[in-house]
């Protein structure tokens, strides 16, 4: 058995090995010139599209930057939710004015907040579904402010 699934390896090699391209000539040399349309680049991943439609209406500062190794979408019969992280160089001060003032733009209702030496957690509400927010001060060596949304579907709303 090994010995014919080397043969058939050698076989696809020297299959490939002995095809050539061939280059086509147009006898009109502005037909040679035309070159055929780019494909359009896909656009950088984001939190939108990395997480699905769940976090669309959730207001993100453009300085953040998305951290995708560390962002999770949950998706089952009994919950749908997750949570994205950011990072950026910016103040705890100003990502709370923006959330504060972005979020019920979007219909979320400011619920509790909890302020502690390296943390801040925002709460806000919205029918069916729950958003924390979770800021934790900078302190590692890039001096990053950390942001995690965290999003969930309240109980008796999955289909």
């Amino acid at each position: 058995m090994p010995r014919i699934a080397i043969l058939g390896l050698l076989l696809i090699m020297s299959v490939a090995s002995c095809t050539s391209t061939t280059t086509v000539r147009a006898d009109n040399p502005s037909e040679s010139q035309q070159s055929a349309p780019v494909p359009p680049v896909p656009a950088p991943p984001n939190h939108i599209n990395l997480m699905g439609t769940e976090f669309e209406d959730i207001p993100i500062p453009i300085e953040l930057n998305l951290q995708e190794d560390e962002s999770i979408l949950i998706n089952t019969k009994a919950f749908v939710g997750g949570a994205v992280t950011y990072t950026a160089p910016v103040t705890v001060e100003s990502l709370i004015r923006f959330f504060n003032h972005e979020m019920p733009k979007k219909g979320w209702e400011f619920i509790a907040s909890s302020y502690a030496k390296k943390n801040v957690i925002l709460a806000f509400s919205k029918t069916n579904r729950n958003c924390i927010i979770y800021i934790n001060i900078p302190g590692d060596w890039a001096n990053n402010t950390r942001v995690q949304v965290w999003l969930g579907k309240t109980s008796g709303t999955h289909k």
